[in-house]
C-alpha cells in the first residue's frame, strides 16, 4: 500500500472519530438542555397548579361570604321590581296618552303574484288588535301559511312574538307578527283556524292579559307624583356627604363626596335619578365604594416615552386610593422617571392628575376581606 493511501486512511479514521466525539457531546448537551426544560416545565406546572388551587380557595371563600348577600339581594328584588314596574307603566301611560289603536289591513300585502286572504280579527281591545291572514308561500307542499299580525299600544311593556321572514310585505311596523301553521290548501288553513280560533296564540294571550291587568291596576291607582322621591336625585346636606377630594386632570376637575359608604362623583343626570344625590345644587352620581377606587400605573418607557398614573374603579389596581398610597406612588414614579430621563435623549412624559385632599375619612372605611 502506498504511504499516501495509508496516511489518507489514518486521517479519515481520525476525522470520523472526532466527528462522532463532537456529535456525542452535542447530543449530550441537547439532552441535558431538554431535561432542564422539562424540569423547569414541571416546576412551572407545580407553581401554576398551586396558583390555581390558591385561586380556587380564594374564590370558594368569597362564594361563602357572598352567598348570604346574594340571598339578601334576592329577597329585596320583588319589592324593588314591583315599584320599578309601576313607574314604567305610569311613564308609558303618559307616552301613549291620546293614542288610539289602529291597524290598516292594506298594510299587509302578499309578495308578487301570491294570494292573500283576510280571515278576520283574532283579538281586539282598547290597546290591542290582532288579525289573521292566509297567504300563499313558496313551499313545495304546504303552500299556504296562517299568520297573525297585530299592533298594541302596550308594545314597550311586552315581549311579544315578532317573526321575520313571513311570506308577506308589511308597510308599517307591527308589534305582533307570527306564522301559526303551514298547510297545503287554503281550505285546510280556514278549517284549522276555525277549529282553533280560541286557542291560537294562547301563551301570548295569557302573558298579554297579565301585563294588561297589572297595567290597568297601576294607572287606576297611582300617579307618577306618588313616586316623585324616586324620580329626582336625593337632596343631601353638605355635612352628610362631605367633600373628600378633588381630582384635576389636564381637561377637567371632578369632586368626590362620601355618602352612605359610597363615593359620589360630580356629573349631570343620565339614567336612573336614584343613583344621584344633590348637594348645594350640584349633582353627584354613585361611583363606587372607597376600597374599590384604585391607583393604576400604565405606560411605555422601553419603546415609548410616556407614563401615566390614573385613579379609577378597577380590581386590577395596584393599591387603594388613599392619600398615603397616592403620595407614595407619585414619589416613587417621579424618582424612577427622573432616573430614566437622566440617560435619555427624549424625556418621558409624565403628567399625573393633581389631587387636593379636603376631608379626612377613617382608615376602616377602606377595609377589604382577607382570604
Amino acid at each position: 500500500m502506498l504511504p499516501e493511501i495509508e496516511a489518507y486512511i489514518s486521517k479519515r479514521d481520525r476525522r470520523t472519530f472526532l466527528i462522532a466525539e463532537k456529535e456525542s457531546i452535542e447530543d449530550a448537551a441537547t439532552r441535558q438542555e431538554l431535561d432542564g426544560e422539562r424540569r423547569a416545565a414541571k416546576e412551572i406546572e407545580v407553581i401554576r397548579e398551586r396558583e390555581r388551587e390558591e385561586g380556587h380557595r380564594i374564590r370558594e371563600k368569597a362564594n361563602v361570604l357572598t352567598a348570604s348577600l346574594e340571598q339578601g339581594i334576592k329577597k329585596l328584588e320583588p319589592g324593588i321590581q314591583d315599584i320599578d314596574q309601576k313607574i314604567e307603566y305610569l311613564k308609558h301611560q303618559e307616552k301613549i296618552e291620546g293614542e288610539k289603536i289602529q291597524f290598516d289591513d292594506e298594510s299587509v300585502k302578499a309578495y308578487r303574484d301570491k294570494k292573500l286572504v283576510k280571515l278576520g280579527i283574532l283579538y281586539e281591545d282598547e290597546f290591542t288588535i290582532i288579525k289573521l291572514f292566509a297567504v300563499e308561500n313558496d313551499r313545495p307542499k304546504n303552500r299556504w301559511t296562517l299568520i297573525a299580525v297585530g299592533n298594541t299600544l302596550l308594545r314597550d311593556l311586552l315581549d311579544l312574538t315578532h317573526d321575520y321572514g313571513l311570506p308577506v310585505h308589511i308597510d308599517t311596523y307591527k308589534a305582533i307578527q307570527k306564522a301559526l301553521t303551514h298547510l297545503p290548501t287554503l281550505e285546510e288553513i280556514q278549517v284549522y283556524a276555525e277549529k282553533r280560533w280560541k286557542t291560537l296564540m294562547h301563551a301570548e294571550g295569557v302573558m298579554y292579559k297579565g301585563v294588561k291587568e297589572r297595567y290597568l291596576y297601576t294607572i287606576n291607582n297611582y300617579t307618577l307624583e306618588d313616586f316623585k322621591p324616586l324620580l329626582e336625585p336625593r337632596k343631601v346636606a353638605d355635612q352628610d356627604a362631605p367633600l373628600v377630594f378633588r381630582i384635576t386632570r389636564y381637561d377637567s376637575t371632578q369632586e368626590y363626596r362620601l355618602y352612605q359608604g359610597f363615593y359620589y362623583a360630580e356629573k349631570e343626570v343620565e339614567g336612573d335619578p336614584f343613583d344621584y344625590i344633590e348637594v348645594d345644587n350640584m349633582l353627584y352620581i354613585r361611583h363606587c365604594r372607597p376600597e374599590q377606587l384604585r391607583i393604576m400605573e400604565t405606560g411605555n418607557t422601553l419603546f415609548g416615552n410616556w407614563w401615566s398614573i390614573s385613579i379609577r374603579k378597577d380590581s386590577r389596581g395596584h393599591s387603594v386610593f388613599t392619600r398615603e398610597n397616592w403620595e407614595k406612588e407619585i414619589a416613587e414614579a417621579t424618582t424612577r422617571i427622573d432616573e430614566l430621563n437622566s440617560e435619555r435623549a427624549t424625556p418621558i412624559a409624565f403628567n399625573p392628575p393633581e389631587v387636593v385632599w379636603i376631608t379626612p375619612i377613617p382608615d376602616e372605611i377602606f377595609s377589604t376581606p382577607k382570604f
